[in-house]
């Protein structure tokens, strides 16, 4: 689903690992969803959720200590992000049809990219170098 994320990295080691990361759990659930799998889909949801929830406390934590004037715009897209994860977890414990889970998915996912090409490179200029 997601080529490549090499070219948005923002060299900050643990954040870019956890955008690899990311993206990797996207593209196995989108691998996944389109065999109906939903018992390992709820496993991936779980795995993206939480590593998601990990990665936003980081760069967060991050951003405060940088003084970044754009953090509580930041710190809310990212729970939008997170409701998003949630919402689609729910809809693979209600096995909903394939199409309309994978429809749900590809919003979650354009939304996990946004994150990391258009909001994470929005501060990359306040990051030391």
């Amino acid at each position: 689903m997601i080529d490549s994320i090499e070219d948005y990295l923002l060299g900050l080691p643990a954040i870019d690992d956890d955008h690899r990361r990311l993206v990797e759990t996207v593209n196995r659930i989108g691998a996944e969803i389109e065999e109906a799998s939903y018992a390992l889909c709820i496993e991936l949801f779980d795995e993206i959720e939480a590593a998601a929830v990990e990665h936003f406390r980081r760069e967060e934590e991050i951003l405060a200590g940088l003084g970044y004037p754009g953090l509580e715009r930041h710190r809310q897209y990212h729970a939008e992000l997170v409701r998003r994860v949630r919402e689609l977890k729910g809809l693979g414990y209600q096995k909903v049809a394939k199409e309309a889970l994978f429809g749900r998915f590809v919003e979650m996912a354009d939304f996990v990219v946004d994150d990391i090409i258009r909001g994470d490179l929005e501060f990359k200029g306040f990051l030391p170098h």
